[in-house]
């Protein structure tokens, strides 16, 4: 016979958190790229096969450009991301930064976020990552803003150091790219902390000693404390999926593959 104690622990374990796999997700632009993989299906095989829980598209590679799927192709997406237990964890849309500020470009740009956003919306409302400052003068913020708001998706803006922060509002929340944070002289894991709700996405990248981005805890070559960004992620109650973001590797599925490996040895003392 089975008590209510023993009935109420079964309610509390939703598949969530029967989920044993590390609260990651893989960048898939870089796996598209290497020529391994039969296509988007077979990369994303591999994602989910390899134990990534998520994956973060892109919104400018062939393919998964938002204006060229229909509303079908893109429900097909979200189906085919179902079947293989895979969560969207983010849409970057890497423009040219000078395009969202000048004015002979802005508004393809505009199109191509709102458009960016829809696409975000069918895949359960992932947030959309966008080059633009903080604090960087733009007309269409609002406009970003408007459109975000009415979706209900989050836009997900670069930040250096905290005080960039200060102003975020949503749908902006801040994007923490740890080799580039890295780059600036500030530690990650304390910018975390600091950002605390304002933080939308978390990118796990190193900054090797040799300049260039790689793995995590690579011997001789690693600089980010990996363990104290993971202990300042679960502190801060960080519920979404951080980014391994595979970009600029030179030998991106090798590297994915060790992340998740070293990610999941790192025990919290």
């Amino acid at each position: 016979m089975i008590t209510p104690r023993r009935v109420t622990l079964r309610l509390l374990q939703t598949p969530e958190s029967l989920d044993q796999r590390p609260r990651l997700a893989a960048t898939l632009s870089p796996l598209l790229t290497t020529g391994e993989f039969d296509g988007l299906r077979g990369a994303l095989e591999w994602i989910s096969q390899s134990g990534y829980r998520g994956v973060q598209l892109s919104a400018i590679e062939p393919g998964l450009r938002p204006r060229e799927l229909s509303l079908s192709a893109r429900r097909d997406l979200a189906a085919t991301l179902r079947r293989l237990e895979l969560t969207c964890a983010g849409i970057d849309l890497f423009l040219p930064p000078s395009h969202l500020t000048d004015p002979q470009h802005v508004s393809r740009a505009l199109d191509a976020i709102e458009a960016a956003l829809e696409f975000a919306a069918v895949l359960g409302r992932a947030g959309v990552t966008i080059p633009l400052g903080v604090e960087e003068p733009c007309e269409i913020r609002a406009a970003i803003a408007a459109t975000a708001s009415r979706l209900g998706v989050s836009v997900h803006l670069p930040v250096l150091h905290a005080k960039e922060a200060s102003g975020l509002v949503a749908p902006f929340q801040a994007s923490v790219d740890c080799a580039s944070v890295l780059g600036a002289g500030v530690a990650p894991e304390e910018l975390v902390g600091i950002l605390g709700s304002r933080l939308g996405s978390v990118r796990v990248v190193d900054l090797w000693r040799s300049g260039l981005r790689g793995a995590i805890l690579e011997p001789r070559e690693s600089r980010l404390d990996a363990l104290a960004l993971r202990i300042a992620l679960e502190t801060a109650g960080f519920r979404q999926l951080a980014v391994v973001d595979a970009r600029q590797w030179t030998t991106p599925r090798r590297g994915l593959e060790q992340v998740l490996e070293r990610w999941s040895a790192l025990v919290p003392s």
